[in-house]
């Protein structure tokens, strides 16, 4: 068995290098070298060799593997990217529609080469009445699908996924009536999604369709849901991965019984969750290992759960060597290696001695939960600082505290939807039964996320230099062979110190002196905060063409400079990416008061939503109709109504805000018109700082504005856009009446600290 264990290893390790290192033509010299290095270790008849006999050929294979399915996969869809193609595509699963456009993915075939995952995107109206089976004929101007916003995305390759199509012309749509097994399955996954959004209450339906199947699209599009389970580190739970398999072959068990039969039945149903679920990396492990747990009584094998996990391992990344950047993969791969190499150690230092009565076994229970989430957490607190940026202190706390509540949602929402197929009455009412469950399990998560520092962010960098000490104390406890508790309580105890050392560093550096203006990187969007003593003020919070939500953007930063709330959040105007994260802003950071244009244009439909929002927070919100000038803490503002010139839709509130004798000039997205009337109007004549508008739009930033301000520094605030901000001719101007330019999407976020 352990054998198996080095190979598949070695197989998987090889494959993680080849995605990381970049590959070029090395890949396949390397393979044969490493297997004629094995044949020759295995010529030498040495036993103390066969670990490295089996490593090489394992390494060897790992490359090989990852070449071939390059030159079937990746390589043929590098060729077809910008080309605009005739195609015919086998639609995979059931599509997405939004207002303008249906997505779905699909198997997509062009002359010549071979059949490719794909993402087709289509605003005919005839993708939104396809099904899982049907085929479909176009025409589609092709891309690849490892850039996404001009940054590198690994995510489609890992679910292979290779090219992106968008459709020139109206479809020809195929119904096939035959049915496959896969398309059976989504059928099944589509009736039950739409069974939980039928007989849940509305404030737990997008918790169940996420805990039972998979499917978080609801809770990703709720705020307030989505940050108090991820504040709170809870996130995996409805992450289907080996929790849950554990829990169906419980329940399973619980009403089959434990014998040959019901292991076998549990097999199937454990790797038809896998499949119904979506089949991710993290379901595929759980079900691999499920069975390997199952299945070796069976056969009177003693299951070995390190080459269990290591196989599995092995067998996702030869079907697809791509995955292994899936973040999902890493994660659950890294969780129960954790739980498997350290958690027995940490149960047996922690076990409790109260063994008798129900208060031992309450005792065993809040113990082993806790033993398993530190566990948990040691190789997944870098992976998710790295992915995430954030660091959720008190995750095991909350896991202790919830995951009892966990198998009886997830038991009993699979309950409520059965009864709900015979009777009607019955499903509905369990599942009101079983969501009270779900409340306390969200409440929960709410209480924990609302407590200070519950989750550390390290766009503080002191915080991510913490993060590197505690696994440097925790290596000094390990080696530490005679230091008795002190080889646990003295790191522990430094840990902790240092943690609030770095806090406190934080919280007084951003609170002394002038103050600190920050233009975020929020992409193309806009999102400044201006930090004085204990005061906090943000200009705008939205952004499009990106991946990431301004809001929580703009939050983690202010609660990595050690911000606690929000005194005023000023949106110039109410486009999407000058607002559209407002709403996340609001769940991660209380938000005091809103200050928004007078009846302002509402094209991108953000106004109620962000009303309500304030309603339910207690935000006050503010329009401003005529000009004002006030003084908050140390930051002094004069902001201006929106005047008449320019067009109608660009019309935003400006404004100076100071720091001091440190003056920033923010104009929102007016043009060269409205610059002009703004220059009429007010005196603007003594700037430090000018926030470049519209993004480096050609039709702002006019010369009579760059000489008349006096400003010598400017930034834009810009990313990955389609409108080719900015542009030339703004550049150039900035340049020509002497400013020292930053730029967001070339310098990242530009923090300007005043003295």
């Amino acid at each position: 068995m352990r054998r198996l264990a080095w190979a598949a290893g070695a197989f998987s390790a090889a494959i993680f290098a080849a995605n990381y290192i970049p590959s070029g033509p090395w890949l396949i010299p390397t393979a044969a070298a490493l297997l004629l290095l094995g044949s020759g270790l295995a010529l030498l008849r040495r036993k103390w060799l066969r670990a490295a006999v089996i490593t090489c050929i394992g390494a060897a294979c790992g490359l090989a593997c990852f070449s071939l399915h390059a030159a079937f996969t990746s390589t043929p869809a590098a060729a077809l990217a910008g080309e605009s193609r005739e195609f015919s595509a086998l639609v995979l699963d059931y599509p997405e529609v939004y207002e303008d456009y249906s997505r779905a993915e699909v198997r997509l075939k062009t002359e010549g080469t071979p059949a490719l995952g794909a993402i087709l995107y289509d605003r005919s109206g005839v993708l939104q009445d396809a099904k899982p089976g049907d085929t479909l004929q176009g025409f589609a101007k092709l891309s690849t699908a490892d850039l996404r916003y001009g940054k590198r995305y690994d995510a489609y390759q890992a679910r292979n996924i290779y090219l992106l199509a968008n459709t020139r012309e109206s479809l020809a749509l195929s119904v096939d009536g035959r049915v496959s097994l896969s398309a059976l399955l989504l059928k099944l996954n589509h009736a039950l999604i739409s069974r939980v959004e039928t007989i849940f209450p509305e404030n737990t339906k997008a918790f169940f369709s996420a805990l039972m199947l998979g499917e978080k699209g609801a809770l990703y599009r709720d705020d307030a849901l989505y940050v108090s389970m991820s504040r709170a580190g809870i996130m995996h739970i409805v992450a289907v991965s080996g929790m849950h398999v554990a829990f169906l072959v419980g329940l399973l068990q619980l009403l089959l019984g434990t014998n040959k039969r019901s292991s076998l039945l549990c097999i199937c149903l454990v790797w038809l969750f896998a499949f119904l679920t979506g089949g991710s990396p993290s379901a595929l492990r759980a079900a691999f290992m499920q069975t390997s747990l199952l299945f070796a009584p069976l056969v009177k094998r003693e299951n070995d759960p390190p080459t269990s996990l290591l196989t599995a391992l092995g067998l996702l990344l030869l079907f697809n060597p791509r995955a292994a950047a899936s973040v999902s993969l890493q994660l659950s791969f890294g969780a129960v290696a954790g739980l498997l190499l350290f958690a027995p150690g940490i149960y047996r230092k922690l076990k409790p001695k109260w063994n008798s009565g129900w208060f031992g076994v309450v005792l065993r229970y809040l113990v082993g939960s806790f033993t398993a989430s530190l566990s948990v957490l040691i190789f997944t607190v870098p992976l998710a600082a790295c992915y995430f940026g954030s660091i959720h202190l008190l995750s095991p706390l909350t896991n202790v505290l919830v995951l009892w509540l966990v198998p009886i949602c997830f038991g009993g929402g699979y309950l409520a939807c059965a009864a709900s197929y015979a009777l009607p009455a019955l499903g509905s009412f369990l599942a009101a039964m079983v969501s009270w469950p779900a409340r306390l399990l969200l409440w929960i998560a709410k209480l924990v996320a609302s407590v200070p520092y519950a989750t550390l962010y390290i766009s503080d960098r002191l915080i991510l230099a913490w993060l590197v000490l505690c696994y440097l104390l925790a290596a000094v406890g390990f080696f530490w062979k005679d230091g008795g508790r002190a080889r646990v309580f003295l790191p522990t105890g430094a840990a902790a110190g240092a943690l609030c050392l770095a806090l406190l560093a934080t919280r007084v550096y951003y609170a002394s002196g002038t103050g600190t203006i920050a233009v975020l990187d929020v992409g193309q969007g806009q999102s400044l905060t201006v930090c004085a003593g204990d005061d906090t003020v943000v200009v705008d919070c939205g952004n499009i063409y990106s991946m990431d939500n301004a809001g929580e953007i703009c939050g983690e930063y202010l609660l990595g400079c050690g911000r606690r709330e929000v005194d005023l959040l000023i949106l110039t105007h109410l486009h999407a990416d000058h607002a559209n994260g407002v709403l996340r802003l609001m769940e991660l950071i209380p938000v005091r008061s809103i200050l928004m244009p007078y009846e302002p244009n509402d094209e991108d439909g953000l106004l109620e939503p962000i009303l309500a929002s304030a309603a339910r927070h207690g935000t006050e919100i503010r329009s401003l109709s005529h000009d004002e000038s006030f003084l908050l803490g140390k930051i002094g503002m004069e902001l201006y109504a929106p005047g008449e010139a320019g067009d109608m839709n660009e019309r935003c509130v400006t404004g100076k805000i100071s720091l001091g004798e440190y003056d920033m000039l923010v104009t929102g997205d007016i043009d060269k018109a409205a610059e002009k009337e703004l220059l009429a109007l007010h005196d603007i004549s003594d700037v430090e700082l000018l926030i470049v508008g519209h993004h480096g739009s050609r039709y702002s930033s006019s010369g009579e504005l760059l000489g008349s301000i006096g400003a010598d520094t400017a930034v834009i605030s810009v990313g990955y856009n389609t409108y080719g901000h900015p542009t030339y001719e703004t550049l150039e101007r900035l340049d020509a009446y002497g400013y020292t330019i930053y730029r967001t999407d070339l310098n990242g976020t530009v923090e300007i600290r005043i003295a």
